[in-house]
């Protein structure tokens, strides 16, 4: 970690690896990216994050995913996202539901709202939103772009 830039951990579940992409696309992101999973499958979910069984597209399961994978890897902050892209609606939430975690060392925030689009737009607009939630959370000032 350099330039006090703190040290972040991902776990994706809607955005299918699309955060973690955009992040190792960006120079010098080895100085401050620990790494991530996809944990897509609520079992996954469930095994791996702590998330309680039952619905997993809910600010609880962001806020758990989020701690879990901070502290899994060591990390000084960790972003989880958690949504229905679609295309048909599951867990009696409506397409585009997102709520992105973020979590350090004291505490969790978790981030609700409800993007409009096909699958495919839904999950990018939804990897924009974790990114620009992990850039104001991190003070970063690198430019995370499209890989």
């Amino acid at each position: 970690m350099t330039n006090s830039i703190p040290s972040v951990a991902i776990a994706e579940s809607c955005t299918g690896g699309l955060v973690m992409a955009r992040i190792v696309a960006t120079p010098g992101a080895g100085d401050w990216f620990k790494g991530g999973l996809v944990a897509y499958d609520k079992e996954v979910k469930s095994e791996l994050l702590g998330v309680k069984s039952g619905p997993v597209v809910t600010s609880a399961a962001a806020q758990q995913m989020a701690r879990s994978v901070r502290e899994l890897l060591g990390a000084d902050l960790g972003i989880a996202t958690t949504g229905e892209a679609g295309p048909d609606p599951e867990e009696d939430v409506p397409v585009g539901t997102l709520f992105v975690g973020v979590a350090d060392r004291k505490s969790v925030r978790v981030h609700h709202i409800v993007l409009s689009g096909d699958p495919d737009e839904i999950r990018a607009s939804a990897a924009e939103l974790a990114l620009l939630h992990l850039r104001r959370r991190a003070g970063l000032d690198v430019r995370l772009r499209a890989g």
